[in-house]
């Protein structure tokens, strides 16, 4: 049974008694809600009893306003898993990054193949920190026998300051059987993806010219003192700066990275792995904290949200930046504040993960840019 026809039968049975929540199929199992008062346990209980008899296992979890009913096959029968969407948004992919690097570069967007090919050291460095991180998700939950898609990259091409992709992503087909895959699968991807992005930069930073050298590689791209243009600063944040200043790096201005392709990607790689280890809703950080904490998540989601918005009221006031004005649009409509629960919420963690679990929190603020650009 495909999540689709999940979806449909559950619907067939549960019809407008419970809402659906759009977004919870894309992680494996599609959750139903509705508020405790306009509907009762016993018709709950009816409500499985009638899923049970389609062949669908539900999991009904509630708190003090509303029940979530999660429906589940009763055995995740193995699907094909098709490769040309998947290749195709690769490849499409490694062209818009790679046009997006020759950008960067001082090249035209559309033109020959010297032109292209100048930009795929740079979509080489940012597509292996995406497929990294992606694959890490992928072989994890393979490890748990579960039914997940290859990657699908996102192929992005604006006339304007873009990394060339929207990221990409996988899709679960089975169920979360317990918070130990669940906190396996959400953790490999980051940690995979942190991993790479330290890679690229220090073989960046590594292969960084002296500073005149690389004033006067810079000004082969662009004047140097060129008037009326937008000066695009990122921002940094601990580990970048360390390892900055680990290869004394610092004549390279925050307002140049992106003509280094491997500097430019690895710090991509780190505000990537930033924006998913937040610890809100699906996000691979909600996955992590609702696996240490259970429904106590969604108190954390909210806090984190809550800081979220004071930090863009500060940034906005002070510092006229609104770098950060889409993310609370977006989790508040789309990702949201309460993970699903897992086929077993039974199983807790060991030692170990909770420690790693801890750590992820630690990579998290040492990744996080505060600022992750403005314009001087």
């Amino acid at each position: 049974m495909t999540s689709k026809e999940l979806i449909k039968k559950s619907r067939a049975v549960i019809k407008k008694k419970l809402r659906f929540d759009f977004f919870s199929w894309i992680y494996g199992s599609p959750v139903f809600k509705q508020w405790r008062d306009k509907i009762t346990a016993g018709e709950i209980k009816e409500l499985q009893e009638e899923l049970s008899k389609q062949g669908i296992i539900s999991h009904v979890e509630m708190n003090t306003r509303k029940f979530y009913l999660k429906v589940i096959r009763e055995s995740d029968a193995k699907s094909k898993n098709s490769f040309f969407v998947p290749i195709l948004l690769f490849l499409l992919t490694v062209l818009t990054t790679s046009t997006t690097g020759a950008l960067f570069l001082g090249r035209a967007a559309i033109g020959s193949w010297e032109d292209l090919s100048a930009g795929f050291n740079y979509s080489f460095a940012i597509m292996t920190i995406l497929l990294a991180h992606e694959m890490a998700h992928y072989t994890a939950s393979r490890i748990y026998k579960m039914q997940v898609t290859l990657p699908y990259f996102i192929p992005l091409f604006l006339p304007a300051f873009h990394p060339g992709t929207m990221g990409a992503f996988i899709r679960l087909r089975s169920s979360m059987p317990n918070k130990k895959a669940l906190f396996d699968i959400g953790i490999a991807g980051p940690l995979a993806g942190l991993a790479a992005s330290v890679i690229f930069l220090a073989a960046g930073f590594s292969r960084l010219p002296g500073e005149t050298a690389m004033w006067d590689y810079i000004a082969q791209i662009h004047p140097l003192d060129e008037p009326g243009g937008v000066n695009l600063v990122l921002g940094g944040n601990i580990l970048f700066d360390f390892i900055k200043d680990y290869y004394n790096a610092g004549h390279l201005p925050m307002n140049e990275i992106y003509h280094f392709p491997f500097i430019f990607a690895g710090w991509i790689g780190l505000l990537v792995t930033a924006l998913n280890l937040m610890p809100i809703g699906q996000l691979d950080g909600g996955h992590i904290t609702y696996a240490l904490f259970g429904d106590k998540a969604r108190l954390i989601a909210m806090l984190s949200f809550i800081l979220l918005i004071v930090l863009n009221v500060y940034l906005i006031s002070s510092l006229n930046s609104y770098a950060w004005i889409l993310w609370p649009i977006l989790i508040f409509f789309f990702i949201k504040f309460r993970h699903p629960p897992t086929k077993d919420n039974s199983v807790e963690l060991d030692l170990k993960r909770k420690v790693l679990g801890w750590l992820a929190y630690i990579i998290f603020c040492i990744c996080f840019s505060p600022i992750p650009f403005h314009i001087l």
